[in-house]
């Protein structure tokens, strides 16, 4: 079924431009009428800019919607660079002109990706965290004007990650029920492939060199691919900060956690890949609780498919005992013992099991005796695959919840590879299927899809025991697809190859509660500039593309915030302009420097 609607971007007029906080047009228009959508931007000058549009249905009530800019990458605010990558000892990375490494998508990594506004007592800071192999956290105080609503960073800190061997690909986040900031690590390094002569496993971790000056071997894989979290502990800013072993160890995108502060959904972001769910077992604390994996049986191969979710328990553990292992600098030799498949995809040797995962594509294991919870946590996804969960996602992206319906929404910015039927986009292919269980058996799109899952509680696992929680996700459907598309050679759109109507790579989701109104952010290639979009989930609709960013950029941590002092605000990192195409347009160095912002939703309530 085709789900998407048409938007007639004829209809609209470019507004909002970077930096400016008028509702006014910028393209000579002067217009007070309120704009629900922004155009397809088609011109260079369009393509160069945020534009969003001045208004937007919330609450189902129409907003005037605005845009600002609070810091970019390599802005100075005191002592702090925002950005700046630090070493193990703290002190500032060069790069080898001797200019400071700043994560901005232009020398490894992409530049910030989320960030969330935290309030502490009377004052409000910003938590921002860097996609970069070193990774960074930052946090700055922000002043809100009490007239305008407008927010400006001040007091900007860095936060260290050093006690935990410092941080790697921070990706997505939340901001917790109990007022902190959740981050983590995306992009686990894969441990099977470590040279233990030289700590090298690829040219992509081999970027964490510069954090250890230069040593790869006081690094371990191990080190990294976990969540992350860092509270607010006065209103002067003092903050701690850890990492949560026990929620497991993989390509974290997210975690989300739901309203009993116990239970958290995990998606894990690549190729052949898995869908977590974690019950902590204290409300609101972290360090300790029980990992699940998802298995996928399908029901439904229209649009993005549709299945049923059952869950597999990998084990419990807590932070304490598994930071002993990490720091003890495991190899992957002492989980699990090795062999290669025979020519059928299967394993010679009796108790080897045949797994296919982004880890390591088709490998035949066996977990070594007494190793279950290093498999558990330390490998979260091979463990989880021997077990018999699904993995075969792709790129399992942005998470949200609906208190208004009980769902769940989840986005998959491309249905390939592991989620068809032994193909790779569209043609035949074994890779991603032999050895593994094939659970998944859908049609190419590259243009990916968004999802809504029912819970329920009173939910056993896969051995027959209870789940304690009573938010258990029991079924997965799609409920829009992005669609592929060819446009002519003279067309407008020709550099998009999925209709520029619709949905493509959605990544970052957001609702907000009490108005059917889901946001979606997009990631994409597919779409020359990536956009976000307003979606009804009560007709399963696009109603409005809220905005749109500069070349070569994505939309990340797209997030509803809680009113501020009566504002109401939704989180808005442009991250790496011009990082992923149109470098040539590049027409000084600060238009490459990622914004980190928001859009306001009307004045004061």
């Amino acid at each position: 079924m085709n789900k998407y609607i048409s938007l007639a971007a004829s209809a609209v007029v470019v507004l909002s431009m970077v930096g400016c906080n008028s509702n006014n047009g910028t393209d000579g228009t002067n217009s007070t009428a309120l704009i629900k959508s922004v155009s397809v931007p088609t011109t260079d000058a369009e393509k160069a800019k945020i534009r969003v549009a001045n208004a937007m249905d919330v609450d189902f009530i129409t907003k005037p919607l605005s845009y600002k800019t609070i810091l970019r990458t390599g802005t100075t605010l005191g002592n702090e660079t925002f950005g700046l990558l630090k070493d193990e000892n703290d002190a500032a990375l060069k790069l080898d002109d001797g200019s400071n490494y700043i994560c901005n998508g232009q020398f490894g990594g992409s530049g910030p990706d989320h960030t969330e506004f935290i309030q502490k007592g009377d004052k409000t800071f910003m938590i921002t965290q860097f996609e970069c192999q070193v990774g960074a956290i930052y946090q700055a105080e922000l002043e809100q004007n009490p007239t305008t609503g407008e927010l400006t960073a001040k007091n900007l800190k860095y936060i260290s990650e050093k006690a935990y061997h410092g941080g790697y690909v921070h990706c997505a986040g939340m901001k917790t029920p109990w007022n902190s900031f959740l981050g983590s690590e995306e992009y686990e390094p894969n441990a099977r492939d470590l040279n233990t002569s030289t700590g090298s496993i690829s040219k992509y971790y081999d970027l964490v060199a510069p954090y250890f000056g230069g040593d790869l071997k006081k690094a371990s894989p191990y080190y990294y691919g976990w969540i992350t979290e860092v509270k607010i502990t006065d209103k002067n800013g003092a903050d701690s900060y850890t990492k949560h072993y026990s929620m497991g160890r993989f390509a974290h995108e997210l975690a989300y956690i739901m309203p009993d502060s116990k239970t958290a959904y995990l998606s894990d972001d690549g190729t052949n890949d898995g869908f977590y769910m974690y019950v902590a077992d204290i409300a609101g604390e972290l360090t300790a609780g029980t990992l699940y994996a998802a298995k996928w049986k399908q029901t439904s191969s229209e649009g993005a498919g549709a299945a049923d979710l059952s869950w597999i328990k990998l084990g419990h553990a807590t932070d304490a005992e598994l930071k002993d292992i990490v720091d003890s600098k495991p190899l992957f030799t002492d989980i699990f013992d090795t062999e290669d498949a025979n020519a059928t995809n299967e394993c010679p040797t009796a108790g080897y099991k045949a797994i296919n995962t982004g880890s390591g594509g088709l490998e035949c294991l066996k977990v070594k005796s007494g190793k279950e919870k290093e498999a558990a946590f330390l490998e979260t996804r091979r463990y989880a695959a021997y077990l018999g969960a699904t993995t075969e996602f792709r790129k399992f992206e942005g998470i949200t919840y609906n208190s208004d319906n009980n769902k769940l929404y989840t986005a998959i910015s491309q249905v390939a590879k592991g989620m068809e039927d032994f193909k790779k986009y569209g043609k035949d292919k074994d890779s991603y299927d032999k050895g593994g269980n094939n659970d998944i058996k859908l049609a190419y799109d590259k243009c990916g899809a968004v999802y809504d899952l029912s819970l329920n509680s009173s939910i056993k696992d896969t051995s027959g025991t209870d789940i304690d929680s009573a938010y258990v996700a029991t079924n997965m459907t799609s409920i829009i697809e992005g669609e592929m598309k060819s446009y002519p050679a003279n067309s407008i759109y020709a550099d998009n190859s999925c209709n520029v109507n619709s949905i493509a790579s959605p990544d970052n989701i957001s609702y907000k509660q009490g108005s059917n109104l889901l946001l979606i952010g997009e990631d994409t290639g597919y779409h020359q500039n990536d956009m976000i979009w307003a979606f009804d989930t009560e007709t399963n609709k696009l109603t409005a593309r809220v905005a749109t960013t500069p070349f070569g950029s994505e939309t990340t941590s797209v997030m509803f915030q809680k009113p501020i002092n009566g504002y109401e605000y939704i989180n808005f990192v442009t991250q790496h302009p011009y990082g992923e195409s149109d470098k040539d347009k590049v027409k000084n160095p600060d238009d490459v420097q990622s914004y980190v912002g928001y859009m306001q939703i009307g004045g004061k309530e």
